[in-house]
């Protein structure tokens, strides 16, 4: 396409991904809505960074985002900043022109209205000039905006679409626990000292599982997002994951180097249980080795013990994170959509590596 104004312009390609038996596939084809985070969730991990509640040597947490990209994405990575820089520069040019056209337009109107008009023929055929050539001028900046936003396509065949379905519906159960909280740190207690049962000290925040589009990249449909209080959240497309902070810090993460685990782990509960976890015990506030409560503390009170399902994710490249959800049944299936879709990507890639 010519351009008339900034004809130095490129569209940005799309990017087409293909699941097969010959392996992954990456295509680079032409070009032809974005949810902000909300407020309470940006005001869970500002606080969280200006009040850590634990020592950072406890914390679990990955390693900076802008390192945690995988090997084989890193180009696809640079592509979309780069997209990501010319729509900011785009639309910055489309907002100056519109005020351009507005200011033009609001003169020229004034101008045909008045009583005088027929003094000021030349000054009205100007701003005519000037607000069509502003008005092209829009109309161009309007498209180079919507083509300057990579587009993702999923080609994969039926295993794959299968397997990525079963996510996709496991995801909606997790959802509906009724508790969901980002492990932010763990250290050993001194059961002695501390007069307690547990064997860790958690500190955790309650987060949200949402499904969300980026302003980075345009995807058939939203991803599954896991919020991450004191790092990127966790977006499951289907052809990778990838670690979101900002436009110019995310990373993608190949599912190839991605390992999810699951564990059924008892919390003793000092908040009130919900609902659909289920209780298995109860200890003390203050207790003894033994169990006992300690009958030094005289307001001493029974806590419940609860089990909970635990979901760590990692990868080779430095993504470490533990979440924990009420529904330990939920996080089970979702686990296992998730590991039966990381393992038939992993045997794909090993049987490509034969040939």
């Amino acid at each position: 396409m010519n351009w008339k104004y900034r004809p130095d312009f490129q569209a940005f390609p799309g990017v087409k991904l293909s699941y097969g038996r010959q392996g992954i596939k990456t295509d680079i084809v032409p070009a032809v809505s974005t949810t902000d985070e909300d407020a309470a969730i940006s005001k869970e991990k500002l606080m969280n960074r200006l009040y850590k509640p634990y020592d950072p040597q406890h914390e679990i947490k990955s390693g900076a985002t802008h390192s945690l990209t995988s090997g084989n994405l890193k180009e696809f990575k640079n592509l979309l900043i780069n997209a990501s820089d010319v729509r900011e520069e785009t639309a910055a040019l489309l907002k100056e022109k519109e005020r351009a056209y507005n200011a033009i337009t609001g003169k020229l109107n004034k101008l045909k209205k008045s009583l005088f008009k027929s003094f000021y023929k030349k000054r009205i055929a100007r701003f005519e000039e000037e607000s069509g050539t502003l008005n092209e001028q829009k109309e161009e900046l309007t498209e180079q905006l919507r083509l300057s936003v990579i587009n993702l396509e999923i080609d994969a065949e039926d295993i794959y679409f299968e397997l990525y379905q079963n996510i996709k519906e496991a995801f909606q159960l997790l959802k509906r626990s009724k508790k969901k909280w980002d492990f932010t740190s763990s250290r050993a207690t001194n059961r002695v000292a501390e007069r307690t049962s547990a064997v860790n000290t958690i500190t955790r925040s309650e987060i949200e599982l949402t499904e969300r589009t980026l302003p980075i990249l345009n995807a058939d449909e939203a991803a599954f997002c896991i919020h991450n209080v004191n790092g990127g959240d966790i977006y499951f497309f289907p052809a990778f994951m990838i670690v979101y902070e900002s436009k110019k810090n995310f990373a993608l993460i190949d599912y190839t180097d991605t390992a999810v685990e699951f564990l059924i782990t008892r919390f003793i509960e000092d908040e009130q249980v919900p609902d659909d976890a289920e209780m298995v015990g109860r200890t003390w506030f203050k207790v003894n080795k033994d169990g006992s409560p300690d009958r030094r503390f005289a307001n001493n009170y029974q806590i419940p013990i609860v089990e909970y399902g635990q979901l760590r994710i990692q990868s080779t490249t430095g993504v470490n994170e533990l979440y924990c959800f009420s529904n330990k049944e939920y996080t089970s299936l979702f686990y296992k959509a998730v590991y039966d879709y990381m393992d038939s990507l992993k045997t794909a890639k090993k049987l490509l590596a034969n040939f």
